[in-house]
């Protein structure tokens, strides 16, 4: 029987060992670098998961997976941002992010922010509203029934402006960011709204969540305009995604 070499087998073991460590360090690595919030494991079947790649969004996510639903021809998308990866794209420079924030602010004066696609393929304009008499506002709910509402443009602005230790030319030039990439600043008449064949996108803010909520509906709601010259109403269209929250 030929006997195995002590030598060989010692070398042989401990690059197995260094193998596990390589790969018990990395898949730590990447669970690190997900995002708190992710897509529900299970989802409704109109609802579809997307992997994030380069052609969805303008503003590609580092991280993250997408969420898509289709309505009558409209289709929105939509992905978590982590703070982290924020904080590393919009704080540069002379600028804040229009989404900055310290530790030391309560929960409620915090965000979640999300980057949501609306591609509109029906034959007759989709209304985004984000402000105005027939608003109805995109809001979070939790599992309690919670509720948390998106952000415009001067509510980040106010949180901005009365934050200490933001001030001056930093948040001048964060807001002035703010304009370019939020969702609500990409229509220049909401009432028009998005034409056939065309699309808006960006990121929309809500008030932080909970931090021991466990799950969550993404609600955006939208209204498809009738046809020219006929009697029928704006029919509203609603989305709902679904997310856990890992937070807590």
């Amino acid at each position: 029987m030929k006997r195995l070499n002590s030598n060989s087998w010692i070398g042989s073991a401990g690059l197995l060992v260094l193998i596990l460590l390589v790969a018990g360090c990395a898949t730590g690595t990447s669970l690190k670098n997900l995002p708190a919030v992710q897509p529900a494991e299970m989802l409704p079947d109109n609802v579809v998961l997307e992997e994030t790649n380069s052609d969805a969004f303008k503003i590609r996510p580092p991280t993250g997976q997408i969420l898509s639903m289709t309505r009558d021809n409209i289709t929105v998308q939509i992905v978590y941002w982590r703070r982290a990866d924020l904080d590393r794209k919009y704080n540069r420079g002379n600028a804040y992010s229009p989404f900055y924030e310290t530790e030391a602010l309560h929960q409620g004066d915090k965000t979640d922010v999300f980057y949501v696609k609306v591609t509109n393929n029906a034959a007759t304009p989709v209304v985004y509203r984000v402000r105005g008499t027939r608003q109805v506002p995109c809001e979070m709910v939790d599992q309690g029934d919670n509720r948390y509402g998106s952000l415009d443009f001067d509510a980040l602005k106010e949180r901005l402006t009365f934050m200490s230790r933001a001030s001056g030319i930093y948040v001048t030039n964060g807001l002035r960011k703010a304009r370019e990439i939020l969702i609500e600043t990409q229509l220049l008449d909401s009432e028009k709204g998005i034409p056939p064949g065309e699309s808006i996108e960006g990121f929309l803010p809500f008030a932080q969540m909970k931090h021991n909520a466990e799950t969550l509906v993404v609600i955006i709601p939208l209204e498809l305009k009738p046809p020219e010259g006929t009697a029928t109403r704006y029919k509203r269209i609603i989305y709902e995604f679904p997310f856990i929250n890992h937070k807590g």
